[in-house]
């Protein structure tokens, strides 16, 4: 399980990863995963904020219950915790980009490959 459990206004809030939420999110953005990375670089106030929703929601659809946040409440969330200079932004989006990248064999460079 691909998840981050980080402490929002003093209440443990989990965020997962994977393939849904990675689909549902680049089918709201309309973009795909190269332009998803260049708008996070280029604007991360926009695009963190809607990434943590995206995965908040698909977090509520896996564990069965209903999702009733309604973003602007969650933004708020956000402001109020000082999301961005606490930090818990960047966990989110640290946690974010090794999920995309777990797993993934590296390849074999040239230097192992003249044994």
């Amino acid at each position: 399980m691909k998840k981050i459990t980080l402490t929002i206004n003093k209440e443990k809030t989990n965020f997962y990863f994977g393939l849904g939420f990675l689909g549902k999110s680049l089918e709201e953005f309309k973009l795909d995963i190269n332009e998803l990375g260049e708008r996070l670089t280029a604007n991360p106030f926009l695009y963190a904020p809607k990434l943590m929703y995206y995965s908040l929601e698909y977090g509520y659809l896996r564990e069965e219950k209903e999702f009733d946040v309604k973003y602007m409440d969650f933004v708020d969330s956000l402001d109020d915790d000082n999301a961005f200079v606490n930090g818990n932004i960047g966990k989110f989006l640290d946690a974010f980009t090794k999920s995309l990248t777990k797993d993934i064999p590296k390849s074999e460079d040239k230097a192992s490959k003249k044994k």
